[in-house]
């Protein structure tokens, strides 16, 4: 076998740092004190509670919230600290390398076997059963075919090259957006959310979005006060609330009480 040419050492460590380098900048410039953003007193399952044991975590998603929310605003997209509230507690998993391999391992099976339900990718932590359930809601209604006409595979498409998009979709801003939106506005009229105030409305939506939308309202009711995160229901490291989290980051959003 011929050996392959040997690269100067130059040439590697340019390499390496064109690609440790936009991680290594992440973020940088913003600094984040995140004692002055917790109060005296708080719930023990909730935000506060998670981000004394998480700084990082909490520091790397407070930088992704901010760039997203401008993303957001750029679309014009409405409320984006309500829809980002709902999803920040996956925004607190979301790992940029990780990321890249869900994403590939995503294509790989779920291009072999369309059944496959995908890891759950992009900054919404979001898989491919979800979009396919997202995208036959969508294609039942008049309405939000019209408002998201980016969501068109109508759940039902197998097809290689659409699922590969639909990988593609759900690991960009602007997909995903069209999606978490598309959530919302399908959870809002399938659990007659319209007849709460907002705190009441996410703290449905964040268990929805967490335990699965196919469930009924009472049934969201009463799983919104288990603790299920980080690792789902019955685990005993999951000894936060998921739907307290999202909860507590948007008061904590409309009070600017967070860094």
């Amino acid at each position: 076998m011929k050996a392959l040419p040997r690269l100067p050492v130059s040439v590697l460590t340019l390499a390496l740092l064109a690609l440790t380098l936009p991680l290594l900048s992440c973020g940088r410039g913003r600094t984040v004190d995140i004692q002055a953003g917790i109060p005296a007193v708080y719930a023990e399952n909730g935000l506060y509670s998670y981000i004394r044991e998480n700084g990082e975590s909490y520091r790397a998603a407070l930088v992704l919230y901010g760039d997203l929310s401008e993303a957001l605003e750029a679309r014009k997209q409405a409320e984006p600290d309500f829809a980002l509230s709902i999803v920040f507690p996956e925004m607190l998993r979301y790992a940029p390398v990780r990321n890249v391999m869900e994403q590939l391992a995503t294509r790989l099976v779920y291009g072999i076997s369309p059944s496959f339900t995908g890891c759950t990718i992009g900054h919404f932590q979001m898989n491919v059963a979800f979009a396919e359930t997202i995208e036959r809601y969508v294609s039942l209604s008049a309405g939000l075919k019209a408002r998201y006409p980016g969501i068109d595979f109508g759940g039902a498409s197998k097809r290689l090259r659409d699922r590969l998009r639909r990988v593609g979709r759900i690991n960009r801003t602007d997909g995903e957006t069209d999606y978490l939106y598309a959530f919302i506005d399908i959870c809002t009229s399938k659990f007659s959310l319209g007849d709460l105030d907002d705190e009441e409305r996410l703290v449905l939506l964040a268990t929805a979005y967490n335990a699965g939308m196919s469930r009924s309202r009472e049934e969201l009711e009463q799983v919104s006060v288990l603790n299920s995160y980080p690792s789902g229901l019955n685990s005993p490291s999951s000894r936060w609330n998921y739907a307290t989290i999202a909860l507590e980051f948007y008061q904590g959003r409309k009070e600017n009480a967070m860094p």
